[in-house]
């Protein structure tokens, strides 16, 4: 029945909705370069710059929940991270797990760590109501996410000590990533690396480094 399925209705890119499979040739062309950057003194990679046909697989993991476009995202994630690592995924906040239904970050993290064969570390939450980042500047991005992680108390103690990985669907200001960063260094826990599944293509001011 699913071979049928598949004549009658073949899956399309996720990116362009054009040819079939699950990345036509020319969106697959937008995945093939890694972008090396550093967030505070350690290495940021990221597969691909910000675009068009990369903001539709974005958005049809985030608010669809997608799997196959979380496949894409988790493996540009995965391709570079060391097996046996630990993956911990940047929050999402619990308002939008609930608007949403399940929690985006949580499900993309563990697709990562399957492929990587790592352990998730789920350990960073939302400590407080975060405004929508899509329309603040550098500036205000930095001020509506400052304070705003922490730790969960019941996980501290047994945080993890070596091979930690930082991953993200998107960056673009380095603004989450740098408060997460400044919450494990407080808890004394050392990421060795971010990665992202994307970057944008603007500057990221007091922040990233090329």
């Amino acid at each position: 029945m699913g071979e049928i399925l598949q004549l009658l209705y073949p899956e399309r890119c996720v990116g362009c909705s054009g040819s079939s499979g699950l990345l036509c040739k020319q969106c697959s062309r937008e995945w093939s370069r890694p972008i090396h950057n550093r967030i505070e003194n350690i290495p940021l990679v990221s597969s691909a710059y910000y675009s068009r046909s990369i903001s539709h697989i974005v958005l049809r993991a985030k608010e669809n929940n997608d799997s196959r476009a979380r496949r894409v995202l988790a493996n540009s994630i995965a391709t570079f991270i060391e097996n046996e690592s630990i993956v911990i995924p940047i929050p999402s906040s619990k308002s939008s797990n609930r608007r949403r239904g399940y929690d985006h970050a949580l499900l993309l993290a563990r697709e990562v760590a399957r492929l990587c064969e790592s352990t998730v570390w789920n350990g960073l939450y939302v400590t407080r109501r975060v405004k929508d980042q899509t329309a603040l500047s550098h500036a205000q991005r930095f001020t509506n996410l400052s304070g705003s992680y922490a730790l969960s108390q019941q996980i501290i103690g047994n945080a993890p000590s070596q091979k930690i990985v930082l991953i993200d669907d998107l960056v673009t200001t380095g603004a989450s990533l740098r408060e997460a960063l400044r919450v494990l260094r407080g808890a004394e826990i050392a990421p060795k690396a971010a990665i992202s599944a994307c970057i944008a293509t603007h500057h990221l001011p007091n922040t990233i480094s090329t």
